[in-house]
């Protein structure tokens, strides 16, 4: 089901993305989709679970930033691989469904780095907002050149994110982890 979802992603749209439409694609009743996800949010929480399941996790015995860093790219191919991925992600984070696998991991990483609490929810959510916002920037941008609604524009969106990772893992890595953050 979740790679018919993907399909459907990758040929159309999220806007495209119905429990019919699934439905259709896979030759069966909508009502039978009911019976795995009793809503089209639950179905999105699984998928963004699905495609985040992607992501290859580096070894603990990177340095912390090393491996914050790395599940950064790591996420962001990710879901650059699936059309309307930052999306999915963003809305299934949202609502709660999701597995969160993703930030665990990272908080994870952070923690090691002897960080204070706030420091590390505060880096976590830096780093994946500008995982899935620079990504569903791209997304969108790639859909408006499909439909040759945009004008010409000169961006590197993998140097934009790595440059912008670099001062946000920058400024962790000065962070006092004895010092109080309000």
């Amino acid at each position: 089901m979740l790679s018919a979802a993907r399909d459907i992603l990758g040929e159309h749209s999220l806007a495209d993305l119905s429990m019919r439409r699934l439905a259709t694609e896979l030759g069966v009743s909508p009502n039978a989709l009911y019976w795995y996800f009793p809503n089209k949010q639950s179905l999105l929480a699984a998928l963004g679970d699905d495609i985040l399941a992607d992501v290859v996790v580096p070894s603990e015995d990177l340095p912390w930033d090393e491996r914050l860093e790395a599940l950064a790219h790591a996420m962001r191919a990710s879901l650059c691989a699936v059309p309307d991925s930052a999306e999915v992600v963003s809305s299934s984070w949202s609502s709660g469904l999701s597995s969160m696998t993703m930030l665990t991991l990272m908080t994870d990483a952070a923690r090691s780095g002897g960080l204070p609490e706030p420091a590390i929810r505060g880096l976590v959510t830096a780093i994946a907002q500008l995982v899935i916002g620079l990504t569903l920037e791209e997304q969108t941008r790639r859909q408006m050149d499909r439909l040759g609604v945009t004008g010409p524009v000169d961006r590197d969106f993998d140097a934009e994110f790595a440059d912008a990772l670099a001062i946000v893992l920058a400024g962790a890595r000065n962070i006092d982890p004895a010092a109080a953050l309000a």
